[in-house]
């Protein structure tokens, strides 16, 4: 009960105006705020996983090219898109040729054995590989010729290969070198993705190099066509570029992708050592 002498007092217009308006700016303020951390987390995680695909890219890039034939690696020129090929023969086996007939064709040489298992099916026998064109040829005289259906025949020590049809080898290595190749691979950057394509050499090998958009030349879907990368904007770019390897010295493949995602990018730039040499 309030006595009579008492007065209650209330809060005033002003009072509350004031009190909306400062609620009002403290709001604004969290709001701001969680927003800004949101997008920076955003930001970060883009920035992250452009990184993440940026390296497992060169990796298996890196992995891939390592392999190639010596001077076997071949580019296609880059367009205003950015799409571009690269191709090269991966190495099945190596090892040293002893006889093998320079001066006229013939169908077999012999070498010492390869080391690797598992060498059955179409293999290509290469010789002192100097440029893509001798070996994407196929041409007698020439560094390549095609074992149809490999198989080991090895007496004391000496592997004899048994070709397709007569070659002519044009030249030999100082160091006596022989590669066993497998059917060629090309990683192509088509439309923001990376591709990688195999088994496309059924009628032949292809002087003139293949892209996504030759006619029968890659498959269009798994398992001749695998998707290794996305988020490239390459455009104005090359994403390869080669140095072709000397009598003693290495190649090399330098890469240029640029990955975005929005406003974030990265561009890798990396190059590939190519350990083999003629």
């Amino acid at each position: 009960m309030v006595s009579g002498g008492a007065k209650q007092r209330g809060v005033t217009l002003v009072e509350l105006v004031v009190t909306i308006v400062l609620m009002g700016i403290l709001a604004g303020g969290t709001v701001a705020f969680v927003i800004s951390s949101t997008q920076s987390y955003v930001d970060t995680a883009t920035r992250n996983q452009l990184s993440a695909i940026g390296r497992i890219t060169t990796q298996k890039l890196e992995q891939a090219v390592r392999l190639a034939v010596p001077n076997s690696i071949r580019v296609t020129a880059a367009d205003s898109s950015g799409n571009q090929c690269l191709e090269y023969f991966p190495v099945a086996d190596a090892s040293s040729y002893l006889t093998v007939n320079f001066a006229s064709a013939s169908n077999s040489l012999t070498t010492m054995p390869f080391t690797a298992s598992g060498l059955s099916g179409k293999k290509y026998v290469v010789i002192f590989p100097i440029t893509p064109a001798g070996l994407y040829g196929a041409s007698s005289p020439g560094p390549l010729a095609t074992v149809t259906n490999y198989s080991a025949s090895v007496n004391a020590g000496v592997e004899t290969l048994t070709l397709s049809t007569s070659h002519l080898f044009n030249s030999g290595s100082q160091a006596q070198r022989l590669y066993l190749a497998n059917e060629p691979i090309s990683f192509c950057v088509q439309d923001g993705k990376l591709f990688r394509y195999k088994n496309y050499t059924a009628s032949g090998l292809k002087s003139t190099q293949c892209t996504p958009a030759t006619s029968s030349c890659f498959a269009s879907s798994a398992p001749n066509r695998a998707l290794i990368a996305d988020s490239i904007s390459n455009a104005s770019r090359s994403a390869f570029s080669v140095a072709s390897s000397r009598l003693q010295s290495t190649g090399s493949v330098r890469l240029d992708l640029n990955f975005s995602d929005g406003v974030e990018a990265i561009n890798i730039r990396h190059e590939i050592q190519v350990t083999s040499a003629p």
